[in-house]
């Protein structure tokens, strides 16, 4: 018979083994719980991130959508060209290309289809494919350059797909034919978009009609040259959000060299009217925006060498001559900040030493940049 004593020591042995299963189940069971609830927070934080940084990317890529997104035809637009105008559009459209630049292209290669002989090195079509580039690298045999013998039936889709080929049957009749417009005009559209890089100047070196053709003096300037005429952005409300009604120095140190005004034209050795400033300043100082807008042109202009205008909204434009091409940051289309850098000092065209002519205009009226410009 067991004592009292013996008694309590069970009772307390009995309850302290099942007080440590319960603490360990219910440890267990906390663990368990606590485990379940991370898997689910850390879940839910994936699934919000997610959809945040979705969110986010949507929203940044919006905001800096491309600039080439509102153009309108512009008078300079060929008569020749205005069949295919549709075809640019709906390309562009699809493989998110600026329109007028595949109108560029078709200009420099064969004229809108007016002369469409095939190159010395075996380019051909409405805008001058080498086989390979259309067919696809992938396919074996042909020359260095990418030409094929006239037996490849560089028309089939099949072939196409097999290979990674940049030719398209656009209008759907089972070819892709490189003398096709549609066919052409959507295989350069695809060709484009596969080489630009987003934020890209598609005439940059190394740029999108750069790797169309390698040669950026003779061939991607004068195609940016050609779908600047083509086509000029919509700038309504430009200002809006940019422009701040006052116009700050575009170069930092710089002095000015010639003021606006009639003047003794030093190249020209003529007296004619001089329609900006002149300010000097070493040879790639930093030219800024003197104040925020939009970017409409960025081309050749004979005796300026290259210019900039920037509309500013309200009638105000502002206009920089006399850079070099390379030395461009913006592009035509793009919103830009005042003060943010937009060009280098250069002394291109009729120029006699490194400065920056700077012009003002109000609704097409030229106003002496010295009364509105603040250091």
């Amino acid at each position: 018979m067991e004592t009292s004593t013996e008694s309590a020591v069970l009772t307390e042995r009995i309850y302290g083994a099942v007080h440590d299963r319960i603490s360990s189940r219910v440890k267990w069971v906390i663990l368990s719980a606590a485990a379940v609830f991370a898997v689910m927070f850390f879940f839910a934080v994936a699934v919000f991130g997610t959809i945040f940084t979705s969110l986010f990317i949507s929203q940044n890529r919006a905001s800096s959508a491309d600039p080439y997104a509102q153009w309108e035809v512009s008078q300079g637009f060929p008569q020749a060209a205005k069949k295919y105008l549709p075809i640019y559009q709906a390309a562009g459209k699809k493989y998110g290309v600026p329109w007028q630049i595949l109108a560029a292209i078709h200009k420099v290669e064969t004229d809108f289809g007016r002369n469409l002989s095939t190159s010395p090195v075996g380019a051909r079509g409405q805008m001058q494919f080498m086989d390979k580039t259309w067919l696809g690298w992938r396919y074996p045999g042909g020359s260095k350059l990418g030409d094929l013998p006239d037996s490849v039936n560089l028309t089939d889709p099949r072939l196409i797909q097999k290979y990674g080929g940049y030719g398209v049957d656009a209008n759907g009749d089972g070819k892709a034919d490189p003398y096709n417009p549609e066919d052409a005009i959507y295989a350069t559209a695809k060709y484009l978009a596969a080489n630009h890089q987003p934020g890209e100047d598609w005439f940059a070196r190394g740029g999108a009609v750069w790797q169309y053709n390698h040669d950026y003096e003779n061939y991607v300037l004068k195609v940016k040259s050609y779908a600047e005429q083509f086509a000029h952005p919509v700038v309504t409300g430009a200002g809006s959000g940019l422009a701040t009604g006052q116009l700050a120095w575009p170069v930092s140190g710089g002095r000015i060299t010639s003021t606006f005004g009639t003047r003794f034209d030093p190249v020209k050795k003529v007296v004619q009217l001089h329609k900006g400033i002149d300010i000097g300043a070493p040879l790639g100082t930093p030219i800024l925006a003197s104040d925020g807008g939009v970017v409409i042109e960025s081309r050749v202009s004979s005796g300026y060498g290259w210019i900039i205008v920037i509309d500013h909204g309200n009638g105000w434009q502002t206009l920089y001559a006399h850079m070099y091409p390379e030395h461009v940051k913006v592009q035509v289309g793009q919103k830009v900040g005042k003060g943010q850098v937009i060009a280098e000092v250069g002394s291109n065209g009729w120029s006699t030493g490194p400065h920056l002519h700077f012009e003002v205009h109000k609704n097409g009226q030229l106003i002496d940049p010295q009364l509105l410009l603040r250091r």
